[in-house]
């Protein structure tokens, strides 16, 4: 058994030093596999801040989500992974039901007898604790001695996940040239790394700066900011909810230190439905910052570098840079000029007329003059916005009565890039393949054109690109499958998931694959998932 853990814990390492971020799909992974090799029946990670005073829920296996969701957060000294933290011993109890330690009162009504607190510990520091609970007892020191093997292993793979987060971040601040662009290239590592949509930074002195001006709105409470005396805050959540952040989303707002000191704060706004435990990207950004938060330096303003004239990004949140700056819904000065600029992205390199650019801006209303009308001053409008000239045709070319967006100067867009990667990916073999196809699913960072969810004019287009990213991602886990990856392979379907959870063909991939490969337990808990979301079982696997 712990030579099976100890693989597992390797191939997590490997995958994260890779490429950190695949982490909650690995954390998943090696999750299930420890709760399968200790016989367990749930299997939590808890990762320390930085400042090593409270622990944070970054990963979850098991049924009774809900029962142990009930506390996400610890301070040292607090419950059992507190304890477990500020001892740096293990707690172990085959008798949950009575012991006043252990502050969650539903997993205890649900008949959990045995429950271990795991610190995985560094000389320097606490990495983290691993929790394992299980309503049977009989395994519980053989767990225990299984956890003592594999903890200090596990651990300084995970500090050297951490480590690598908050170092390649620094590198990429380092990189940027302006004070500005070092705090934009923070908040866009958050982008990358994490599920997060847009993010936003306070600074304590001076004034914000977002990834997607004017889309999360300001903060009404900053002055009594939570976050700003050390506190991570989470929209929603029972322990960290903070009344400030309103309802745009799920909103994560995270300290910045510097020096001992709060010197900024970091919002980012996550898509709920994505977030199987809430607080898991909490640590893993609070160390991505622990480094760079010292470097931003934004006292004064450079000049800044040449960049392509548009760059448009299509997935998850909707963001138009031009000549480099980010441009707010605002900017485009008349609503409906970046509801066209959308319609025209979708259309990309594509002729629309003017019957066809009507009805997807106004689709209630009969086609006449005074729309036709209203249909020129917006694309007037637009113009003002995305051309260097608008008197010259540079980026939305008119071909008699109809219109492209098909730009002649340097461009960016997400979509053409994906494409392209696809492309590439169909044209290769093997590790080449899986490498291009992952380019292209890391640029699927939400549904296209996900804030208009409703609107005719983008839903075959939303189709074909998550179409696209699933068949890219299948065809990645068999090359990984065929080359005896097992635990990357796991992953991917995980990750196919992530993009379309009611996917049924990967269910059925992935629970066949796991009986395969003999895990049955998680392939009971897919099983289980299955049955709650078609109503049925599976095939069986072969049939």
């Amino acid at each position: 058994m712990p030579t099976d853990v100890f693989s597992t814990v390797s191939w997590a390492a490997e995958t994260l030093n890779r490429d950190p971020r695949q982490l909650f799909h690995v954390v998943r992974v090696l999750l299930d596999d420890l709760r399968r090799f200790t016989g367990m029946d749930a299997a939590e990670l808890y990762l320390a801040d930085p400042g090593q005073q409270f622990l944070l829920l970054s990963g979850y296996a098991g049924k009774d989500q809900e029962a142990f969701f009930e506390r996400s957060v610890f301070h040292f000294g607090e419950g059992f992974p507190g304890l477990a933290a500020q001892s740096r011993q293990p707690v172990l109890t085959t008798t949950l039901e009575s012991d006043n330690r252990y502050l969650r009162e539903r997993v205890k009504a649900l008949g959990y007898h045995c429950f271990i607190s795991f610190p995985l510990v560094l000389p320097h520091a606490v990495v983290g604790v691993l929790n394992l609970a299980s309503r049977q007892v009989g395994q519980a020191e053989e767990a225990r001695r299984s956890l003592a093997l594999i903890s200090p292993l596990l651990a300084a793979s995970l500090y050297a996940v951490m480590t690598s987060l908050s170092e390649r971040t620094l590198e990429r601040v380092r990189q940027a040239r302006t004070p500005r662009e070092r705090a934009l290239a923070l908040l866009e590592d958050s982008l990358l790394t994490t599920p997060a949509r847009r993010a936003t930074l306070h600074p304590l002195h001076g004034a914000d700066i977002e990834t997607h001006p004017g889309q999360m709105g300001p903060c009404t409470g900053f002055h009594a900011c939570p976050a700003k005396k050390g506190q991570v805050c989470i929209s929603g959540h029972a322990e960290l909810h903070c009344d400030f952040q309103g309802s745009a989303g799920l909103l994560m707002c995270l300290p910045m230190w510097d020096a001992g000191q709060v010197t900024a704060v970091e919002t980012v706004q996550l898509p709920a439905q994505s977030m199987e435990v809430p607080t898991q990207t909490a640590a893993p950004l609070l160390w991505m910052n622990r480094l760079a938060t010292g470097a931003l330096g934004l006292e004064r303003e450079e000049p800044k570098a040449a960049q392509p004239w548009l760059s448009i990004e299509t997935f998850g949140a909707f963001r138009v840079r031009k000549n480099g700056e980010v441009l707010s819904p605002k900017d485009f000065k008349r609503r409906q000029s970046y509801q066209l600029l959308k319609i025209l992205v979708t259309r990309h390199g594509r002729s629309m007329t003017t019957d066809e650019l009507c009805e997807a801006l106004w689709p209630d209303e009969p086609l006449d003059s005074k729309v036709l009308a209203r249909l020129h001053v917006t694309l007037n409008a637009l113009r003002q916005v995305v051309e260097p000239d608008p008197a010259e045709q540079q980026v939305i070319l008119r071909d008699g009565a109809a219109y492209r967006l098909a730009p002649t100067l340097a461009y960016v867009l997400d979509t053409q890039q994906l494409e392209d990667l696809v492309r590439t990916g169909d044209a290769q073999s093997g590790q080449a393949a899986v490498q291009s196809y992952t380019r292209a699913a890391d640029l699927y960072r939400g549904h296209f054109m996900e804030e208009d969810p409703f609107a005719d004019w983008c839903a075959l287009e939303r189709d074909y690109y998550r179409e696209l990213v699933v068949r890219s991602l299948f065809r990645v886990a068999e090359l990984q499958e065929a080359g005896g990856l097992i635990p990357d392979t796991q992953a991917t379907y995980s990750r196919i998931l992530t993009v379309d959870p009611n996917r049924f063909e990967a269910y059925e991939s992935l629970i066949g694959f796991l009986h395969q490969h003999g895990r049955s337990a998680d392939a009971r808990s897919y099983t289980e998932k299955y049955a709650q979301a078609y109503g049925g079982q599976p095939p069986a696997p072969g049939v």
